[in-house]
Formats: C-alpha cells, structure tokens, sequence
C-alpha cells in the first residue's frame, strides 16, 4: 500500500522501498475501481504515464539526483496544456484537442519527477461553481456522492479526497481551488498573483486565475506550490516572487496575531458552518500562543463583486471567448452557461472596464487594511457545507456562485494569497478555514497551515468513495 502524503511516498521510491512502477499500478488500479462513480478524471492516460516512469530509470541511472517529487503521481486540472495528452478545456470545441507542450507549471513538475497519471473534470473553460460540462457525468463528493464538489477544480478536490492521488493541481480564478477544496476536506492554495506562471491554456483570466496544489497534508501542498513557482520569460505576469526549488520557510511569526472575520456580507451563512471556523481560528492562535482579533465585523465582498465579475467576463470573452462565441459552429457545442457567460462578457463597455479597475484599487486598500496589525486573517472558506447537487437545469452562473465565492473571490480580484485547510465536520460533511495572508507571504501561509494540521485539527475520515488506503 502506498503511502498517503507526497513526501513520505517521494522518499519510499527514491529509498528502493517502492519502485516509480509500483506507485504508478496501485494509482491506476486505484482510479479504475473508483472513478467510474466519481467522475473526477476526464482524461487518464496509462500509456504516457508508464513511459514517464521509464524515463526516471534513466535519468536515475544517467546519476540525476531525484527531484523533489520523484516518483509521485499527480493530475492537472484540465484547463492547462499537456504535451501529448487530450486536453479539453471541459468544452466539446476542444474534445479531441492534443496539445504538442506543457504548460510551463506541468513542465516543472515533471522535472521534479511528477508522474502525470491524467487530466482532472471542470466546468467548461472554468467558468462554473459546479463541476459539471458536456462531455461526461458531475464530479460527485467522495464524502457524498449526492453532494457537488464546487468548482471549478472539482475534479482535481474529488481524486484527492478520494485518494486517487497525493497532489493535484487545479487553477483558481475566484475560489476555484479553496471552494473545492474547502467542500471535499482538502488543502489549497491560491498563490499571490504573479508567483506561479500561467501559460498553456484557453480562455482564461490571468489577472485573477492562478494554478495552485490541492492535497491532504498542507507539507505536500507547499512542496508543490515551490516546485512550480518561480519566474517565466513566456509570462509577463510572472513576478517570480519565489525561486524554484525547496527550501525551508523563514521568518515565521511563532505568535501569530489572527483576525477574524465571519461575515461575507452575503446572506445565507450556515451558523453551524461559521461557528466551526471560528472554533478553529481561535484554536489555532491559542495554539500557537497568539491571539484571535474580532476588530472587523464584516469581509464587506459585496461592495467588490459586480466590478469583479465585470472585469472577469470581459477577460474571457478578448482571450479566445469571442472568437467561439462568434463561430456559429463552435457556439452550438457551447454549453447553455458558458454561452451566457461570453454574451455578458462582450457587454461589457470600456467604461465599465475602467471603473473596475479602479474599484480593483480600492479592494486591494481594503485588504492591506484588515491586514493591519496582525499577520493573517481568518474566515470559513464556503460558509456552508457542500449542498446536494439539485435536479433540473443549471442556475445562470452569476445566481449559482454568489454564495459559494463569498469569502473567496476578493483575493482573486486583489492579488492576495489564500489558503483552505480542513477545520472539522458539520453533519458528516468537511468545513474549511481559510487564512489571508499579505502577497507573497506563501512561505508563511503553508507553516500555519502544517502547524494547524499537527497541532489543532486534521481530518480524520475516510469519504466513502476513496479505495482502500
């Protein structure tokens, strides 16, 4: 049996405990026992997969020192590119689609001696709260299958709560990652904007999406997320506030002043969900010999949303949207959501524009502000447990999000970085808790995370749809 975090299994493959080849057909018989209820997967590729570990044979006998990810299986969400694999968008305009490179972040994964086992489901060009398209079946929660697993990397969070995997990347352009993660008990991290580069993918919005690790254990998370950041020629918003590579973090508040903010300002919180949080953050600073600040009544998200939405619709539709949405033919293989979200987006004015960007100036004084005086800023990540997934056709998608992104998209539109741990259960179902911190504090984020998985609360549930461990 494998080991369940990405480190311990790392170091079994390069130990001789386990060989690349071994981990490869348990994740494979592992997918194929489960993924056919769960509907995380829209891609799995065994052939590539086993050339991959052939590849590390020789690279190991060649004397490279193994890679920090040596052996380890993982999947991307499929909106990124994957040299030699189909890579769909989740739109049937790109159901045959091959790509002939990897987007930059799949390619340092790999030279870390990532095993890319397949593509994960989304909602068609990310553009959903579910994670559900036109070319297969609704990922369903492993916790339980009745229930949504968010989106848009609702795949991704699906094989990871299941076990298929250690680490998954997903891409996360208002809580696209912390939603799914949040709803199937995981860990994820969307990194300030700039830090990780965002190439080798359609219609996106890379003002405000940015790749980023779901996993268990927030230890493979921030191995994950080093591995991938760094700067990129080939992507102009690539800052580069880290370099690639592991290292230790540093600097460290060992008292963290926390504060905590339990209200979106959006109605229909569950109390029970909140209360949870709240436990947690204030666990969490006693814990670490802090304190909990409850200063700040509200997040106050309404105030930014229809310049966000304004922004990222109109990013859409100029980077590749417009060009489907005009095609006659490639609009009919639209789904009914992504045609609607196009249409919005080419009604947006420049006038519109402009006013959003400057709201986007006032949101980031905004946050700098709640970050005065403490080191991080807490809040449920979804303010409610993952709802059932409903019968009938699909909510318009601006109805269908507003609760889900309520604590989630501000740090999208501002550049922020976020992270989602598990913090408990309410009703059998996982609640996430998620720390604000200040851009480029990524370091700092992923050791209160780990601190807060070994010290207050991790886990402990299998969902009922993961293969035996």
């Amino acid at each position: 049996m494998i080991p369940e975090r990405a480190l311990e299994l790392r170091n079994a493959v390069v130990d001789g405990v386990l060989s690349a080849g071994e981990v490869l057909d348990e994740t494979l018989a592992g997918i194929g026992k489960t993924d056919a209820s769960l509907h995380a997967f829209l891609t799995v590729d065994e052939e590539h997969a086993r050339e991959q570990v052939r590849e590390l044979d020789r690279r190991r006998a060649a004397g490279e020192e193994p890679g920090p990810l040596w052996g380890v299986p993982f999947s991307v969400k499929d909106v990124f590119d994957t040299r030699g694999v189909r890579t769909t968008y989740g739109s049937r305009v790109y159901d045959h689609h091959v790509p002939d490179r990897d987007a930059e972040l799949v390619h340092r994964i790999r030279r870390a001696g990532g095993i890319l086992v397949g593509k994960t489901n989304t909602p068609e060009f990310a553009i959903y709260i579910r994670t559900v398209n036109d070319l297969q079946p609704e990922t369903r929660n492993p916790w339980d299958p009745a229930c949504t697993t968010g989106g848009s990397s609702g795949g991704a969070a699906a094989s990871i709560a299941a076990g298929l995997t250690t680490i998954a990347v997903g891409s996360d352009g208002g809580g696209s990652i912390r939603v799914p993660a949040a709803l199937c008990g995981c860990v994820g991290l969307l990194p300030s904007r700039g830090a990780l580069p965002r190439t080798g993918g359609r219609i996106g919005t890379r003002r405000f999406s940015a790749g980023g690790p779901i996993t268990l254990d927030a230890r493979d998370a921030h191995v994950l997320y080093q591995v991938m950041a760094g700067p990129y020629a080939g992507d102009g918003l690539s800052r580069g506030l880290l370099p690639t590579g592991i290292r230790q973090p540093a600097g460290i508040p060992v008292t963290p002043r926390v504060r905590w903010i339990g209200d979106s300002g959006v109605p229909g919180a569950d109390g029970e969900v909140v209360a949870t949080a709240y436990e947690a953050a204030a666990g969490f600073a006693r814990e670490g010999g802090g304190r909990l600040d409850e200063s700040v009544p509200s997040l106050d998200s309404p105030r930014f949303s229809e310049a966000f939405y304004d922004m990222m619709q109109a990013d859409r539709f100029s980077t590749g949207g417009e060009e489907i949405f005009r095609d006659e033919k490639a609009n009919a293989l639209l789904t009914d959501y992504g045609r609607h979200q196009f249409a919005r987006g080419s009604a947006v004015t420049g006038a519109a524009y402009s006013a959003a960007v400057e709201t986007q100036l006032k949101a980031v004084e905004h946050l700098e502000r709640l970050l005065e005086g403490v080191d991080v800023v807490a809040t449920p990540t979804v303010p409610f447990t993952a709802p059932r997934i409903p019968d009938g056709d699909l909510e318009l998608p601006e109805d269908a999000r507003r609760g889900f992104v309520a604590f989630t998209f501000l740090l999208n539109y501002t550049g922020f970085p976020a992270v989602t741990v598990p913090c408990g259960t309410v009703r059998s179902m996982p609640v996430g808790l998620q720390l604000i911190g200040r851009p480029g504090s990524e370091d700092v984020l992923m050791s209160y995370a780990a601190t807060f998985q070994d010290r207050v609360f991790r886990l402990p549930l299998v969902p009922a749809l993961s293969p035996s461990r």
